[in-house]
């Protein structure tokens, strides 16, 4: 890759110490269902956490949708689309970004969550 030696090599995550659990991170939303609100979002191509696999969980509880899922505009283009439910959580997604979405997908993933953090229409 033509990499210049002077270069610091590179080294993986695997010295952060982890807590895997079974059920992951579905349980913090349950928990805190109804006592804040909570954004969830990815980016629609992240091929480490699949906004379908996000979807299905979100879709095992069972909550009740307050906004069907809509697109939200971008420069005037699709930057993603977004729902909401009545435990206070809103999932949203941004439009062609993978696992870094702010950093591939800047305006779109600001729009997504500064919009969502002041109340405004995503």
């Amino acid at each position: 890759m033509h990499i210049p030696d002077y270069v610091q090599a590179w080294a993986d995550c695997s010295n952060i110490p982890y807590h895997m659990q079974p059920q992951a991170s579905q349980w913090i939303y349950e928990a805190l269902a109804g006592k804040i609100r909570m954004l969830h979002y990815s980016g629609d191509v992240d091929g480490a956490v699949p906004t379908n696999g996000t979807q299905n969980w979100i879709a095992s509880i069972g909550w009740k949708k307050t906004t069907e899922w809509t697109e939200y505009i971008v420069d005037g283009q699709v930057g993603g689309y977004w729902e909401s439910y009545e435990s206070g959580l809103t999932f949203g997604t941004v439009h062609g970004a993978g696992h870094m979405a702010p950093q591939f997908k800047p305006p779109q993933t600001y729009h997504l969550v500064f919009n969502w953090l002041f109340n405004r229409q995503i």
